[in-house]
């Protein structure tokens, strides 16, 4: 155990230096990257789509799941206690850095589930017709359909930022 977090039998990653990465030792820490694919190094670019998880991550993972496994929060035994204890606490050091209340954060299992729970929970109750939601036609599945669905179901529309051949969002044709 570190002084860094109880839960990470290793410590957590230095704070970043002023100045270029370090790219060997950015791609040291995440093992899945040490394969080769077609005898080459893997590089991996669908990371809007799934993470990967540096092996710090991977530790903390693997300890909750042999140590600590439990609900969080539905449970009084030791281990609900544990789980529950370790997640509030990762939820106040967020906030902390967040400069929020613990009580304004949400945690999700993913970016997916939260854009949806903000469509779904805000977006459908606030929405009317004559509002528009406005995407940039750079975004991912996951933050388009939803917002469709709710843009539907509300009345609402859903209004979409062109983008040039390079990647530029043109805002002078959504701004027409």
């Amino acid at each position: 155990m570190t002084r860094n977090h109880p839960h990470v039998s290793r410590p957590l990653a230095e704070p970043p230096r002023i100045g270029p990465p370090d790219w060997d030792a950015v791609r040291a820490d995440f093992p899945l990257l040490t394969r080769q694919v077609h005898g080459k190094p893997l590089v991996y670019l669908d990371s809007a789509n799934t993470g990967q998880k540096p092996a710090a991550v991977i530790e903390a993972v693997d300890d909750f799941y042999r140590r600590h496994n439990a609900n969080v929060s539905r449970a009084v035994h030791a281990l609900g206690t544990e789980a529950t204890d370790a997640y509030e606490s990762a939820r106040s050091r967020l906030a902390a850095f967040l400069n929020v209340r613990s009580d304004e954060l949400v945690l999700c299992s993913g970016t997916t589930f939260a854009l949806n729970l903000v469509a779904y929970s805000w977006g459908l109750p606030n929405l009317r017709p004559g509002d528009a939601i406005v995407l940039t036609r750079m975004e991912h599945h996951a933050n388009i359909v939803p917002w469709q669905i709710a843009c539907d179901g509300a009345g609402a529309t859903l209004r979409v930022i062109p983008m040039t051949e390079d990647g530029e969002l043109r805002l002078d044709e959504f701004e027409r």
